[in-house]
């Protein structure tokens, strides 16, 4: 599971409201209210980048999508290369990724059965660019 935002922001919430146990003493609380701090830093730093991050990889999917022809016998990917994200909200572009990495994951299934070496590498480098679109940045700056 990936908590969204919103989840993140909910539990530094519900951390940072709970009254801490008289028995955890200053150095829990402090390094509870440290890791709250944390994690909202990074959460805000996800948000101001979610949607670029999810815009970005829906076209790039689509696009290998595309790409491969030769193993959309039913043009199941042809159609869902056609398609654009309408709906910017976080929520709507992720839910869109979702189904665009089902199938992605389907073609990959279906790519190395046919040991299709030049298509999987394309899918591959795929992998690595969605991973390093969406690295999280650890720096607070």
């Amino acid at each position: 599971m990936t908590p969204s935002v919103r989840d993140v922001l909910q539990g530094v919430a519900i951390a940072l409201s709970t009254p801490p146990s008289p028995d955890a003493g200053v150095a829990f609380d402090a390094s509870r209210t440290g890791l709250a701090a944390s994690l909202a830093m990074m959460a805000a730093a996800e948000g101001e980048r979610a949607a670029a991050a999810a815009i970005a990889e829906n076209a790039d999917i689509r696009a290998l999508f595309a790409a491969a022809s030769a193993h959309d016998p039913d043009g199941e990917l042809a159609a869902a290369a056609r398609q654009t994200d309408t709906d910017l909200s976080v929520p709507a572009l992720d839910a869109a990724n979702a189904g665009l990495r089902r199938r992605l994951i389907a073609l990959h299934e279906r790519v190395e059965v046919a040991n299709d070496a030049d298509f999987e590498r394309k899918i591959v480098a795929l992998y690595v660019r969605m991973a390093e679109g969406r690295r999280l940045a650890l720096g607070l700056g």
